[in-house]
């Protein structure tokens, strides 16, 4: 018998080694994760994305508090059990600010970590030097850090228009905190109870060390959802970059007949309606000469602001160079889009661009062409180009549809070889222009 009560006690002591060396090893393992994405964070704070340095900042924390749990593990007594979940907690709150700076609302500021973790830690010295309970401390750390983690989510909730990612991205982020606050809660749910036996360090179990181990691997997925967050952010607005013009926000040249392309092809013999319209700010040479290539700009956004308005919800406008620009209208036939032509004259002509010593008219001409069985975008684009033409010959400040050009279309062409075209120069089919 006491044979085999040594036995029994030597099997529990191997058991506690095994499950000990396997609490390190996940220890380490998640340490060693979260600390792969400070260079990274490091990185993208570099590149100015808010909130990239708070989140370095925590993960360099947390890789630390849980280094230090690898090494202290279940002998930690005194000043380790307060400074433990202060390290953790402290973690949390730059996580939240960096948050916080991601969907552009302030970051907590040093005064406010501290007045957040002062309180914590007098509840933490009250249950380690004047009543040692480890379930009280269980109750303050677990309790802050749901609270914690909860206004995480409650910040990207808020700020989900705000945060410029995909959004799958943000709603991965909501989703791991909502579940890392969940955890927390039940920890804190059961420490209340007096039913927490879930704590590898208070009683090193087989069972405990798996519930341990997924509570320290939700933590690398919360910087996981970070790092997607920030890494979307920096894709959006590099797909936005290249896909619209920096200067006024309208589709760039390239996006813009990208646009247009599936609308045309050349072997479909019954075209759709589909209308494109060419668009030539009038003047627009001598207001940059008088005024200044800086009024010049405030013009051109002016004049993509004002048209957007005007604009059905299916329309596409582009800047194809220059003061140059095109509007893409699916199905449209020629009354819709000279309707549409029409509203975009009203619109500028009401609404001048301000300047601080005077109001400056601006006006458009407009060509429109209507695509025809067969049409392919270039073949398109020359037909508006050329009513274009033929709005400025008329006087500018007017639309001109395509299809009224038919019966002196040698005309027209004659005047063209002649230089009778002052102000616009077709940008489509030559050297693609500058930003004037």
């Amino acid at each position: 018998m006491p044979s085999s009560r040594r036995r029994r006690r030597q099997l529990a002591a191997a058991d506690h080694l095994e499950t000990g060396a396997g609490m390190t090893v996940v220890l380490i393992a998640s340490a060693v994760a979260i600390a792969i994405t400070v260079p990274i964070f490091l990185h993208l704070h570099a590149s100015r994305v808010p909130g990239a340095l708070a989140f370095a900042a925590s993960a360099m924390v947390a890789s630390v508090h849980i280094a230090l749990r690898a090494i202290g593990g279940s002998d930690s007594r005194g000043w380790l059990d307060i400074v433990f979940p202060l390290v953790m907690l402290l973690g949390s709150l730059l996580m939240l600010s960096g948050f916080r700076q991601f969907v552009s609302k302030p970051a907590l500021r040093p005064h406010a970590l501290v007045a957040i973790l002062m309180p914590v830690a007098g509840l933490l010295a009250v249950f380690t030097f004047m009543v040692d309970s480890l379930a009280g401390r269980m109750i303050v750390s677990t309790g802050s850090a749901s609270i914690i983690v909860l206004a995480m989510a409650w910040t990207m909730i808020d700020g989900f228009r705000q945060a410029d990612a995909p959004t799958a991205f943000k709603l991965f982020a909501i989703v791991c905190a909502f579940v890392v606050s969940a955890f927390f809660m039940s920890r804190w749910l059961a420490a209340v109870m007096g039913t927490d036996s879930w704590s590898y360090f208070a009683e090193p179990t087989a069972w405990n060390l798996a519930i341990s181990s997924m509570r320290l691997l939700l933590f690398p997925t919360m910087y996981l959802s970070a790092l997607l967050l920030l890494l979307g952010r920096t894709v959006t607005r590099l797909e936005r970059s290249l896909n619209h013009d920096s200067l006024t926000g309208a589709l760039s040249r390239r996006a813009f007949l990208e646009n247009a392309a599936p609308h045309f092809d050349p072997n479909r013999a019954v075209q759709g309606n589909v209308a494109l319209l060419f668009l030539d700010i009038d003047h627009f040479k001598q207001l940059n000469d008088r005024y200044g290539h800086d009024t010049g700009d405030r013009a051109l956004r002016h004049f993509v602001e004002v048209t957007s308005k005007a604009l059905p919800s299916q329309a596409r406008l582009g800047r194809l160079g220059g003061e140059e620009f095109a509007i893409l209208l699916p199905a449209s036939a020629a009354a819709v889009a000279t309707s549409v032509s029409k509203m975009i004259l009203n619109a500028l002509r009401n609404a001048p661009l301000s300047s601080v010593e005077e109001s400056i008219p601006m006006t458009v001409s407009i060509g429109v062409a209507i695509a025809r069985p067969g049409d392919s975008t270039n073949e398109i684009l020359k037909r508006a180009d050329e009513a274009l033409y033929q709005a400025k010959a008329n006087g500018r400040d007017q639309v001109c549809l395509a299809g009224e050009l038919e019966g002196d279309a040698a005309d027209r062409n004659e005047k063209a070889d002649d230089g009778g075209r002052q102000d616009h120069v077709p940008s489509i089919f030559g050297a693609a222009y500058g930003a004037r």
